[in-house]
């Protein structure tokens, strides 16, 4: 007995032609490892390869993968790894990086400062913002230039308003005194840690004075000599990995002979 055509054709549309699956595939920024090789992929474009005179891109990914495993937050959080990942393509994109973007590729500096699921809850103590769960808007809040602070979201404070509740912190061109939010000092005026100071400033500590106390004197411009990067107003200072003393930059342009290529090649 001959089978109808139609029922071949309709027994051929049943059998099955390969298995699908509605799963998810697995996102490659959820692990450290994922985002690490995903910063390297977008600090090693061909003109970075170029300027700093690395032997391949594979030889860049390499030594910068290393470098994000080394400043990445052992609790890293992929909730804003999208962000990070599109400032550092930026900074990198064309060689030349403004003081913001060094900030990012070096210390992981805003959008690169949400990263962390933290170590320590909301109100617990902290060293650093990276303690925090800084992925969900937490960081590290302290008092008086202290060594230790708490979690928290920060809630900004206006001036001569109170700032004694642990989340409160002073608002620009303030800084909190215990009590109240009070005007940062003027340049040369007496100051006992660098919070007190304006931004473009730090507190220089006489050590021979017992309490030590100092003045709040002007962080170095560009090509300002400089030993460490908060003497500098970019918070760069640019030292060859064989010298200890270096000089202030507040925009750099990748070559051989800059210190930033050694972990780009």
């Amino acid at each position: 007995m001959k089978t109808p055509l139609l029922a071949l054709v309709l027994v051929a549309f049943a059998l099955p032609v390969g298995c699908k699956t509605d799963e998810t595939p697995p996102d490659p920024l959820a692990t450290r490892g994922g985002f690490c090789d995903a910063w390297a992929h977008n600090a090693c474009p061909p003109d970075v390869i170029e300027y700093c005179n690395a032997p391949s891109a594979g030889a860049c990914e390499s030594t910068q993968s290393d470098f994000c495993r080394g400043i990445l937050p052992e609790n890293y959080s992929s909730e804003h790894a999208t962000a990070c990942l599109n400032a550092v393509k930026a900074a990198y994109k064309d060689g030349d990086l403004t003081a913001a973007e060094i900030q990012v590729v070096l210390k992981l500096g805003a959008p690169c400062d949400q990263l962390s699921k933290g170590i320590s809850g909301d109100g617990e103590s902290c060293a650093q913002n990276d303690d925090c769960a800084t992925a969900n808007g937490y960081g590290c809040v302290k008092k008086l230039g202290a060594a230790e602070g708490v979690c928290a979201k920060p809630e900004v404070v206006g001036p001569g308003e109170a700032c004694d509740e642990p989340a409160q912190v002073c608002g620009d061109g303030n800084f909190c005194n215990g009590e109240n939010c009070i005007a940062y000092r003027k340049t040369g005026g007496a100051c006992e840690g660098d919070y007190q100071c304006r931004p473009e400033d730090y507190c220089v500590l006489d050590d021979t004075l017992d309490p030590p106390t100092g003045t709040c004197e002007v962080r170095g411009a560009a090509s300002s000599t400089c030993r460490r990067d908060d003497d500098c107003q970019s918070h760069y200072c640019m030292v060859a990995s064989d010298e200890t003393e270096g000089l202030c930059a507040s925009r750099i342009r990748l070559s051989i002979n800059e210190p930033l290529c050694d972990n780009l090649r």
